[in-house]
């Protein structure tokens, strides 16, 4: 008997929440250029999902900033999934490198501390 193997949502580590959360976002590693503005679409204690004009490459390290907040943390690319017609843009799933609240919900889920 084969054992079924767990789903997305089972392996994750923390519960997603929709929310909108605009970003600075620069990349740190010199190979790979970009910076500017994205907005995250779903947020975690671990990560998040964000919308991006183009693909990121897997294991690139950013610094992410929520301006409104005055802070900063860094986080690395985990995928990127091409998402909507007729202009593709891109689903871009990154893991914090410190989980927490970076989000700074006022009640985060129980498995975000």
């Amino acid at each position: 008997m084969t054992a079924t193997p767990p789903t997305a949502q089972e392996r994750r580590r923390s519960q997603r929440v929709p929310l909108s959360v605009p970003l600075f976002v620069r990349s740190l590693d010199p190979s790979y250029s970009f910076t500017g503005p994205l907005h995250a679409i779903q947020v975690s204690g671990h990560g998040c999902v964000l919308h991006a004009p183009r693909p990121f490459k897997r294991g690139i390290k950013l610094r992410l900033v929520i301006a409104s907040r005055h802070s900063s943390t860094t986080a690395r690319v985990v995928h990127s999934d091409p998402h909507g017609m007729p202009a593709p843009k891109w689903k871009v799933a990154l893991e914090l490198d410190k989980p927490g609240n970076f989000w700074g919900l006022t009640s985060p889920p129980p498995d975000w501390l």
